[in-house]
């Protein structure tokens, strides 16, 4: 028997529990392939969710898996360490130290996002201007830090990047906010899991 589910590949920050990621997967309509951070892209999977709560650092490596899909121009969601991961492959820095987007003591916080019209995020979640969303991050991109060639299309009101994509036809997209906390994020936002697995069909 067969699956008529989307396999989507995996790759969590290593140390990370992937449950939560393969929740949101199944939310989409897809199915996960988990992948190591050393292996290569699957060739059963249509697409990449490239998912951890905590920030990227100088010991990371940026995963094999990443750079097939990039290769391949294979659909691509970035959510946390993902985003800086796939900020780092494509020649950016490493995220900076921030304040004001994690409360000590708190699992979430709240703040305000400023989502730019006309970008790929925007478009998918059919909407734009600002919105809050739930957060805990101490480490975040600044625009200096962002690849030339990626689009930051939301910003918090500190000038943090909040989401990054590459312009044209790729669907190429790195968000910091918990895209996988489907049931904390506002209405709508889910769009972006829906899009992934979407976009991460394979013809039969």
């Amino acid at each position: 028997m067969t699956s008529d589910l989307s396999p989507v590949a995996l790759i969590v920050r290593p140390g990370e529990r992937a449950e939560q990621f393969i929740g949101a997967i199944n939310h989409g309509g897809g199915v996960a392939v988990e992948v190591g951070v050393t292996e290569s892209f699957p060739k059963t999977a249509g697409g990449l969710l490239i998912a951890g709560d905590e920030a990227y650092s100088d010991a990371d490596n940026v995963p094999q898996g990443l750079l097939d899909a990039i290769e391949g121009s294979y659909p691509v969601l970035g959510i946390g360490w993902g985003m800086h991961a796939l900020n780092v492959a494509m020649g950016g820095q490493i995220p900076v130290q921030i304040s004001g987007h994690r409360v000590p003591g708190e699992d979430l916080c709240s703040h305000p996002l400023f989502m730019a019209p006309g970008g790929k995020v925007g478009y998918t979640i059919a909407g734009s201007g600002w919105v809050t969303v739930p957060s805990d991050h101490s480490h975040g991109l600044l625009p200096a830090q962002v690849a030339n060639g990626l689009l930051s299309s939301v910003y918090a009101g500190d000038q943090v990047v909040e989401a990054i994509e590459k312009p044209g036809r790729e669907w190429f997209i790195g968000v910091q906010w918990p895209a996988h906390m489907i049931d904390r994020t506002p209405r709508g936002f889910d769009s972006l899991l829906l899009a992934l697995v979407e976009r991460s069909e394979r013809p039969s």
